[in-house]
């Protein structure tokens, strides 16, 4: 049974119907995740209204929800700088305080980040989502240790390269066949299987392991010469995408 929370009602009756079309039991809510009063809200409703969802205990939570603005600091509307902090960061909190204290009582429950790459290696253009989603993996890693100790509560974050989504249209890097985006379809099937592993942290695509040591090992003028080979350094120039 699966349970959607979004802010455009078109895109969730859509995949709630796709979803039913499966033989799975979907309902979704109308919920911004940066507005913490709302969210709170939206898993009280879910948690007391059990004589039509029969869903019961929230037992995996999967935060998903972004928003890049794709702008540099200076050319940035503050508002879309907040809008990206508070659904891409903060949203986690609230939905975390709101299931996780159920899922410790159950001893029964799974936390899973949708992150990005980018929180570990940053590029221009994209100084809000690079920002949020860095905040995002340190608030992951804290909780993930934090959990070692609670019985049959566990979480996952998973770091995937530019995924071909609607997101980050117009992102272009300079050798696309050597790193090719990965497919929606391929992101969603790991991160399931890392949720039955329990598995803590998945980077995708594996080659994504050699970005991290290299980070760790290399000057920092070493790693600009990098992003400038690559096109890393100029790949949000031609951004098109949607927030």
């Amino acid at each position: 049974q699966i349970i959607l929370w979004g802010r455009t009602e078109k895109c969730l009756k859509e995949t709630t119907e796709e979803i039913r079309m499966m033989g799975t039991e979907c309902h979704y809510f109308i919920c911004d995740v940066g507005n913490r009063e709302e969210v709170y809200q939206q898993a009280k409703a879910v948690r007391e209204k059990p004589f039509f969802l029969q869903v019961g205990d929230i037992t995996i939570l999967v935060n998903n929800a972004a928003v890049v603005h794709g702008k540099s600091l200076m050319d940035s509307d503050d508002d879309a700088l907040l809008k990206s902090q508070h659904i891409n960061t903060l949203g986690q909190f609230w939905t975390t305080k709101a299931f996780l204290p159920r899922m410790l009582e159950l001893q029964n429950g799974h936390i899973v980040c949708l992150n990005s790459v980018l929180a570990l290696s940053a590029i221009p253009g994209a100084i809000d989502y690079c920002t949020s989603k860095a905040s995002s993996f340190a608030f992951m890693e804290s909780l993930t240790l934090g959990l070692l100790d609670c019985p049959g509560v566990n979480a996952t974050t998973v770091l995937p390269f530019h995924t071909s989504t609607e997101m980050f249209q117009g992102m272009r890097i300079r050798f696309p066949s050597l790193f090719p985006p990965l497919k929606p379809e391929t992101v969603a099937r790991r991160t399931v299987e890392a949720v039955q592993m329990n598995q803590a942290f998945l980077l995708l695509p594996w080659t994504m392991h050699v970005l991290v040591i290299l980070k760790s090992i290399l000057p920092q003028a070493a790693l600009e010469e990098i992003h400038k080979f690559s096109g890393s350094y100029t790949c949000m120039n031609t951004f098109k995408g949607r927030t």
